[in-house]
């Protein structure tokens, strides 16, 4: 533990310099005046080298945002858009029916046998990418190695002090079950899990994406047809409408244990996204808002809860097992069957570049990313900005594909502009 803090220390004294700087609490140094080294204009071969290292890294949404995007070749644009076919699918914009939770504030309001009270949700959805594999072990290695722990502007502020504690059997920062910062071997391939939903949240951000809403999952697996106004049919699972334990790891399965992201081939969904259903519970981005106890009322407060969707192994009930159940978890557990999937909305994608770009130097090309990967301020809370909307222009979307919803990060657009 000492030997964590001691290599972390001067990744948080540089935050809280930068905080204190921004107020003007400290007194600024003067200025040496100097002839700044002229920046080489990049080969294609560097900038190709740079773009490959981050598609390996499943870091291709940041290399379609717009920031980035009209500074790459053409041909590296095509890698980025043909990475992003290959790993994620298409979730078309529509209207979903999400049935209420059992632990949801308004769970009384649909429970009544009043039949003129509502009884589901209808929720629109615009259209939005969505991992076709939970993430691996593996990729999840890559954020460890780059020190994804100790890249402070893509965790929220309030679990800073957390993050120290986010660590493996051996004390190393990683996922809990892992050891000496890396997973076991052969699990190369299994769903990361043993991560909170902050170090979800943190992956998502540095891969440029996030996690998908409550709404964007349940449309990904029910896949809801809209025949006419007020007539939509909706499937109960990602293969229809009838439980089949041949086609989801859940309890009773096979195996009984977590498998490799792509098996369970059979219960893939009409996008082409696996394993909706069991192996692992997915965090998603929504708060489930819980009645609060009379002891929470007194005091102000109560529980923090991120919904969890889809089973796992290990889950017995069938009624869980479904396209529409959701529990909640306290988003700072770590527990064996949590893992997760990212979704990145369509008009977070820029169109092709239209004219040659600009000799941009390398480390501008990689400050970009990790501006957009992270906040223009150190810390500032991302809550509010995965929230936004989408402004009218990003309606129009890249030229391949449909439009859909786009959650800006509007202080980093400020500062790359």
């Amino acid at each position: 533990m000492f030997t964590r803090i001691r290599h972390m220390l001067p990744h948080w004294h540089k935050h809280a310099h930068f905080l204190l700087k921004s107020k003007q609490l400290l007194p600024q140094p003067p200025v040496q005046v100097s002839h700044p080294p002229a920046h080489a204009v990049p080969t294609a071969d560097d900038v190709g080298s740079l773009v490959d290292q981050m598609l390996v890294d499943g870091r291709f949404a940041l290399l379609l945002r717009a920031q980035i995007a009209r500074n790459l070749m053409p041909d590296f644009y095509e890698k980025a858009k043909q990475a992003l076919s290959d790993s994620m699918g298409l979730v078309p914009a529509g209207t979903v029916y999400l049935e209420p939770c059992v632990f949801d504030v308004d769970y009384p309001l649909f429970a009544t046998e009043d039949f003129n009270s509502p009884q589901e949700f209808t929720v629109a959805v615009q259209s939005v990418f969505l991992d076709r594999y939970l993430v691996t072990n593996q990729q999840y290695q890559q954020f460890v190695n780059a020190g994804g722990y100790q890249e402070m502007a893509i965790w929220d502020q309030e679990v800073w002090p957390a993050v120290l504690d986010f660590t493996d059997q051996t004390g190393e920062p990683g996922p809990r079950f892992w050891k000496d910062g890396r997973y076991l071997p052969g699990e190369e391939r299994l769903p990361v899990v043993g991560v909170s939903w902050y170090e979800a949240v943190a992956y998502a951000r540095w891969v440029g994406k996030r996690l998908p809403t409550d709404a964007e999952w349940v449309k990904a697996g029910s896949w809801p047809v809209t025949l006419s106004a007020g007539t939509s049919l909706q499937r109960q699972y990602p293969w229809g409408e009838t439980f089949d334990r041949s086609k989801a790891n859940v309890w009773g399965s096979e195996p009984g244990r977590m498998v490799a992201v792509d098996e369970f081939a059979e219960g893939v969904s009409v996008g082409g996204v696996y394993q909706l259903i069991g192996n692992a519970w997915e965090w998603t981005a929504t708060t489930l808002e819980t009645e609060p106890t009379t002891e929470e009322v007194l005091y102000g407060h109560g529980p923090l809860l991120k919904t969890i969707r889809g089973g796992a192994f290990d889950t017995y009930f069938e009624h869980q097992a479904t396209c529409q159940f959701a529990s909640g978890e306290n988003p700072i557990l770590r527990k064996h069957n949590i893992g997760f999937r990212c979704a990145l909305s369509l008009c977070d994608i820029a169109g092709p570049p239209t004219d040659p770009p600009p000799g941009k130097p390398l480390d501008q090309l990689a400050d970009s990313s990790a501006a957009i990967a992270g906040s223009s301020l150190p810390g500032e809370s991302h809550a509010e900005q995965d929230e936004l909307p989408c402004g009218e222009m990003a309606h129009q979307g890249p030229p391949f594909i449909e439009q859909a919803e786009l959650f800006h990060d509007e202080a980093v657009e400020e500062t790359l502009a």
